[in-house]
């Protein structure tokens, strides 16, 4: 179910922190994995790269709209050169709008997850689930 909310949607807000814990906040296009990890891209002038080279730890939000929502946390790391490709290929196909970021450099990331919990307020009482990895 989760798998398939993530699907649906390629729209988030990543909650990042630079080295002296500032917050940062900025949507983004992602997609999902099987595993439920989340790939996204990035420019290297870009706040959120300058927060990930310092802290990996972030925060994502997914679905606010119709009562549904996902909050995922996870560590975030650049996709290693041996599967960039793959990782590019996919998120592209499933995120076609990323194509012109891919192609002009843009730094793919993959976010493992470490705690996400799925809320749907449609119902009552609401539906919760939380995973923890």
């Amino acid at each position: 179910m989760i798998l398939e909310f993530l699907r649906q949607h390629t729209l988030a807000v990543i909650a990042t922190s630079s080295r002296d814990g500032r917050p940062e906040a900025a949507a983004i296009d992602f997609s999902v994995r099987d595993d439920l990890a989340i790939v996204f891209d990035t420019f290297e002038h870009t706040r959120k790269f300058a927060n990930l080279s310092d802290q990996s730890h972030v925060a994502l939000v997914i679905g606010w709209d119709n009562g549904i929502t996902i909050q995922y946390e996870g560590e975030a790391a650049k996709v290693s050169a041996d599967d960039l490709e793959r990782y590019q290929e996919a998120h592209i196909k499933s995120v076609p709008a990323e194509r012109e970021f891919v192609e002009k450099g843009a730094v793919v990331f993959r976010v493992e997850p470490r705690w996400i919990r799925y809320s749907d307020y449609t119902r009552t009482p609401p539906d919760v689930i939380e995973l923890r990895f």
